[in-house]
């Protein structure tokens, strides 16, 4: 793990442990009755500061991944990606339980080495997976769950993420990878959006030769899939063979 890896965990931690100070602290205050001035407006202190807080470590987390995207100079590497699929899902189970959803991970053996490896540059393919991930659980709502998968059919890999949000609408789906787009409803636990993340993903993936797919209806969730050449491939670009199919989405599922 490279310094700008290490320094996204760092926020990602920091972010999740105010969003908990947030969040019991709205809790204290809905009890108006039972608290004393000095404790209510002490506490309405302390929520306001973690707010504050969380903004501006939102502004520098995706500062970072912006810089993480358009860095040309970090070299590529056989990348693992059921393996880091698994790390990704892990550091969201806070998160994801504080929420009431079900975050679920489904990938193949990591172990195998010579599976599911991609080339590319670590810091950024874990930036990307983390994005999609954290979007499904900021528009999903409570008591819902998010599944994540990864596998490979012939010389693609796959990463998948798949929620029971609100989906999107046709118009929000051709726009949604654009820069400062942001979805509507809102976040369904208060959490901040900038509308850039989604954009980074698609900036990240195409650095890769990649794809990213979009399968969404209006009220019926959202599934975005990464499609990333695996690290066997003989071509440097994907084919447009290798695009992702309703079918195979249908098949992985199940």
């Amino acid at each position: 793990m490279d310094t700008l890896e290490k320094h996204l965990a760092v926020i990602h931690d920091i972010k999740s442990s105010l969003l908990a100070i947030e969040r019991h602290s709205e809790r204290l205050m809905k009890r108006e009755s039972s608290l004393s001035e000095n404790v209510e407006e002490a506490l309405r202190v302390i929520h306001d500061s973690a707010a504050e807080a969380s903004d501006t470590l939102e502004d520098t987390s995706f500062s970072s991944s912006l810089e993480a995207s358009q860095d040309e100079t970090r070299k590529s590497e056989p990348v693992n990606l059921a393996r880091m699929t698994r790390e990704v899902v892990q550091r969201f189970q806070q998160h994801a339980e504080h929420k009431g959803q079900t975050l679920n991970c489904v990938v193949p053996d990591p172990v195998n080495s010579q599976k599911h490896r991609v080339l590319g540059k670590p810091v950024q393919l874990r930036e990307a997976m983390n994005n999609l991930v954290s979007n499904a659980l900021k528009y999903s709502p409570s008591g819902k769950s998010v599944e994540v998968w990864v596998w490979q059919n012939q010389e693609t890999v796959y990463f998948s993420v798949s929620d029971e949000g609100p989906g999107l609408s046709e118009e929000e789906r051709e726009q949604v990878f654009e820069p400062f787009r942001t979805a509507d409803p809102n976040p369904t636990g208060g959490e901040k959006s900038t509308g850039l993340g989604l954009y980074i993903v698609r900036r990240i993936v195409e650095s890769h030769d990649g794809l990213i797919e979009v399968e969404t209806e209006k009220g019926d969730g959202s599934t975005f899939t990464l499609c990333l050449p695996a690290v066997c491939s003989s071509s440097s670009r994907m084919s447009s063979e290798a695009r992702l199919d309703s079918d195979l989405v249908a098949s992985a599922v199940s």
